[in-house]
Formats: structure tokens, sequence, C-alpha cells
């Protein structure tokens, strides 16, 4: 796997060895990162097809641009292209629909609810990890500029 990186935060492509092909993918064509039994895949945002991926989502995190992919849960890092809608369950969970729709349903803690809603909204993260934050969901719909 190479990954190429001009920006300090943002690989460009990833570029997969399988077998004696190389198969390249630019970071809007995936869909997500994802852990399955302590290791790392990654889906195709135009085919759905998960391919093992030798990083942690630590790694990933830290190295994709923060303003396409967020770090939802322990199990998932999201690109801005998958995420088709989200909703309020009960317990205070909130469900997030996904593109390609993974086997499992995807939650995100209500108390960083209000920190994904912003990075829907503006591609911007207040925790600049994606993944440590204290934040309460707010009564209302956030604006999305057109």
């Amino acid at each position: 796997m190479n990954f190429n990186n001009s920006h300090q935060y943002s690989y460009r492509r990833i570029v997969l060895r399988r077998g004696n092909e190389y198969l390249l993918f630019r970071t809007e064509d995936i869909a997500y990162f994802f852990l399955e039994n302590k290791t790392c895949f990654m889906v195709d945002l135009q085919q759905g097809i998960k391919y093992m991926i030798p990083k942690s989502l630590r790694e990933l995190t830290n190295s994709l641009d923060p303003a396409q992919f967020y770090r939802i849960n322990k199990k998932y890092l999201v690109s801005i292209n998958s995420v088709r809608k989200f909703k309020l369950c009960i317990g205070g969970r909130v469900e997030i629909e996904l593109y390609p729709a993974p086997r499992e349903k995807v939650f995100i803690n209500q108390l960083r609810m209000q920190d994904f809603r912003r990075w829907v909204a503006t591609g911007i993260s207040s925790t600049g990890d994606h993944y440590a934050g204290n934040h309460i969901i707010q009564d209302g719909l956030m604006p999305v500029e057109t």
C-alpha cells in the first residue's frame, strides 16, 4: 500500500496491491474505513467492495483530510460522501446511515453529535482529532449552505 501525502493531513490517493495488480483509489472514492475483528478495512464508494488496509484507524484519522473524513466512533472513520442521513434513536444514540450500507447499524454518541453536525455542515470539527470531544446536541436544525 502506498499513501501519497502532499499536505500535513491529507492522503490524496491510496494504492493497494492485489496479486500482481495495483488498485488506485482517490480519497473522494472511499466511503469509509472500519474495524472488524481488529483488522482495518476500506469500503469503495463506487462498488461497495471492502479491502483490507494495513493501517490503524488512528493512523488514517491523523492522515486523511479532516474536512472529508470524520471518526464517528471507535470502529468507523467515514467520508462525508458516504453519509446519507442521521436520526435520533432511543437512549440518546444517533444512527448514521452510510452508503454503501455496512452490515451493522452505525451509531454516534449523542455527546459527539453537535461536533458531527458542525462537520457535516461546514467540514470543520472542533475536536481536531475527530474523536475526542464533549459536546451536547441542541434542539433545532443546523443550516447547511448549498
